[in-house]
Order: structure tokens, then C-alpha cells, then sequence
């Protein structure tokens, strides 16, 4: 065996080794019930693309990837894991569950591989020069079988190779339409994604060289994404936490996409989504914690819809966090609308273009707060906590 071959196998190994899910699996009958096995009649396996890279926050997994990693490992299924390096590292499949034959063993071993996962997806790192998402999650789509728990995604979504570069000019701008029919004409969409849920963390957050994404180009890749994995007969699910922190260390280059300092291309034939996270609303409250920070990223938004020329509807959407009455989340979420409203037209966008609604958490567009285990997960809440705009005639969801 040569070398090369020899250190391949041993990374490998190692890789099989340490890969599963994160913190506290329970995927077996109740640790009372031991000389039960773990039950192996309906697996649901699992794509992971995830890996550091030159462009982007040093990678974590988030709560609710997790989420999506315990509800695997519960089936005792497993898990393919792919680098998004230039050209994607497939670093092996693995068992997430336990084929023990005691349910106390069956526990302790999910559990054992739920505390390496994190430390284990935290050390990937790309190995090669560039980006390339669309080709990871293809291979990380392969043989999830006939009943698929989805594929999470961890990244940026800045691909940097062909055929999505958006290094390329124009790209982060492009209508999401034209893209899918140029991918689609080239038969270069994702093969086995039909059916699937692919679970994406920090879409947009970047580090390092490039710059940061405005809002427009921003709310344009996510609707880029979800017009790709919509076409390739999947469903884009966009997890809440942003990514945030620095670019680890030492890893091959990714060339910047440029982004327009003011861009005037937002394409009002969808919702414009803004963050919590961006704005930084106080909780429970429609002031800003930081007015400058919030300022800036509004700021991006004026010269398009003074360009759009139309009513902008913002409509203020808030997390349930268990209530029971729709109420008080409605006059809240309409608050912070009125607060965006007002900081655009002090930005110098005629009040004559702004329109403002409140909608609570009940809306088309509401994500569930809960857990795998049915408890709340502010994590999850902080999805649902969006400034939306939109032109006339499109609706919030699209």
C-alpha cells in the first residue's frame, strides 16, 4: 500500500471514528427498559456540509443543527459529512446511532458520540483553494435513502467556484430565476435532493477578506439558494443563529465577492428579510440597542426602494415564546415596523413610500420554537423575529 493510500485510510478511520450527532441523544427505550436494542427498523440518515473556510466565521454548530443531527441519531441513523472546499472533501459516512443490544449501552454510546461531533465538525477545515456548496451538498445527498432526515449546511453561502460563482460579476445580484434555468439547461443541479429539507446556518455571515453582505445582497443569495434547492426538488429551511467571530487561521484562499457598497438592484419580486440579529431590538421592545448599527444596515436599503418607486409595506413579525394570545406580539411587532419606518424616512426616504403592518407570530412564515423534545428553544424563537419588506402584490412568504 503506498503512502499516500496508507494516510488516506487512517484519516479515514479517524473520521468514522469521531462523527455523530450533538449533546444529549436519547435514541432507545427508556434507560429502564435494559436487554432492549436499539430499535433499527426505520433509519433516517443525514448530510452534513460543513467546514471552515477562508471567507467565513471559524465553524460551530449551532442549537438547532444540532436539533437536526439528535432527530438522526434517534432513528439510529447515519451521517455524511462533505468539506465545501473547492473541490468537496467527502470525509466518509458514519453511524450515528448504536446496533447494542442493551438500552443503557445503546444510551451511553449515542450520548459518547454526541459529545464528539461538535469538536469534530469544528476541526474541518477546507484543504483546497475556493468554495464550492452546490457540489457539497450533491455529495452530501447521495444514498440518504427513501426517507431522508435532510441535509445541514453550515456556511456562508458565498460559492466561489463554477457553476454558481459568485466571485463572478453580477452573480450576488442575478435574478434567482435565471440562475436555476442556466443550472438547470446545463443539467447541474443537485440529483437527490427531491424530498429533502436542506438545514442551512449562517447563510450570508461572513469573515476574513470579504466584505460583509448588505441587506439587498443578502436577502438576494438566500433567495438564490432557495430558488436552487427548490428546483432540484428540495425545500431551503434557513436556521436562526448568525454565524459571528473570525476566519480560522491558516486556510487555502477564497476570492472575495464584491458587494455594492449601495446597491440599488433588490429585487422586489420577493420579501426583503431583515434579522433580528441585524437590527438588535432591545428585548421586548421596538428600540434599538445599538441605533448607529442598525442605521448602517437600513442605510443599504434607501437608494432601492427610492428606486422601486412604490409602497414598501414593513411588517414587523415577532416570536410566540409560548404565549397563548396573539395580541401583544401583533402591537410589538408592529412597533418595531414603526421604528424602521421611522429610521428609513430619516435616512431620506419619502414617508409617502412607507407603509407599516404587525403581524405576531401568526403568519405564513412561522417557524415552530420547540425542540426534538418538545421543549422551547429561544434559539429557534429568534427565527421568527424578522422586519419584513415588501413591494405590492407579494406576500410575506413569497
Amino acid at each position: 500500500m503506498s503512502a499516500a493510500r496508507a494516510t488516506r485510510g487512517r484519516l479515514l478511520a479517524a473520521a468514522a471514528a469521531v462523527v455523530a450527532v450533538c449533546a444529549c441523544l436519547t435514541a432507545c427505550t427508556p434507560a429502564t427498559a435494559s436487554g432492549e436494542a436499539c430499535d433499527q427498523s426505520h433509519k433516517r440518515n443525514l448530510g452534513v456540509v460543513a467546514g471552515s473556510t477562508a471567507n467565513a466565521p471559524a465553524v460551530a454548530v449551532p442549537a438547532s443543527a444540532s436539533t437536526q443531527l439528535e432527530e438522526a441519531g434517534k432513528t439510529n441513523g447515519s451521517v455524511t459529512v462533505v468539506v465545501p472546499s473547492g473541490t468537496p472533501q467527502v470525509m466518509g459516512t458514519t453511524a450515528l446511532g448504536s446496533s447494542a443490544q442493551d438500552a443503557i449501552v445503546c444510551q451511553n454510546d449515542q450520548r459518547t458520540k454526541l459529545a464528539q461531533i461538535g469538536s469534530y465538525i469544528a476541526g474541518l477545515k477546507a484543504s483546497a483553494p475556493e468554495v464550492d456548496f452546490l457540489g457539497a451538498i450533491d455529495q452530501a445527498a447521495r444514498d440518504l435513502g427513501s426517507d431522508p432526515m435532510g441535509v445541514v449546511v453550515i456556511g456562508s453561502g458565498l460559492q466561489t467556484t463554477d457553476p454558481l460563482n459568485f466571485a463572478g460579476t453580477g452573480l450576488l445580484y442575478a435574478d434567482p430565476a435565471q440562475v436555476v434555468a442556466d443550472l438547470t439547461a446545463r443539467g447541474l443541479l443537485p440529483k437527490d435532493l427531491k424530498g429533502v429539507t436542506v438545514y442551512w446556518s449562517g447563510m450570508g455571515d461572513v469573515a476574513g477578506a470579504q466584505q460583509p453582505l448588505t441587506v439587498p445582497a443578502r436577502s438576494n443569495l438566500e433567495a438564490i439558494w432557495s430558488a436552487v434547492v427548490k428546483a432540484a426538488g428540495g425545500t431551503l429551511s434557513l436556521l436562526p443563529e448568525p454565524a459571528s467571530g473570525s476566519a480560522a487561521a491558516g486556510l487555502p484562499a477564497v476570492t472575495p465577492v464584491a458587494v455594492e457598497a449601495v446597491s440599488t438592484k433588490t429585487d422586489w419580486s420577493h420579501p426583503v428579510v431583515i434579522r433580528n440579529s441585524d437590527l438588535l431590538f432591545t428585548k421586548d421592545t421596538a428600540d434599538f440597542s445599538d441605533p448607529a448599527a442598525a442605521q448602517k444596515v437600513l442605510a443599504t436599503l434607501v437608494p432601492a426602494i427610492e428606486q422601486n418607486g412604490k409602497p414598501v409595506t414593513v411588517t414587523g413579525t415577532a416570536s410566540k415564546d409560548q404565549a397563548t394570545d396573539n395580541t401583544a406580539d401583533t402591537a410589538l411587532s408592529l412597533r418595531r415596523a414603526d421604528a424602521v419606518k421611522a429610521a428609513l424616512v430619516g435616512l431620506g426616504v419619502p414617508a409617502s413610500l412607507l407603509q407599516t403592518a404587525g403581524v405576531g407570530f401568526q403568519w405564513c412564515g412561522w417557524k415552530s420554537e420547540t425542540d426534538a423534545s418538545g421543549k422551547y428553544s429561544d434559539a429557534l424563537a429568534e427565527q421568527n423575529r424578522t422586519v419584513i419588506l415588501t413591494s405590492a402584490g407579494v406576500g410575506l412568504c413569497g
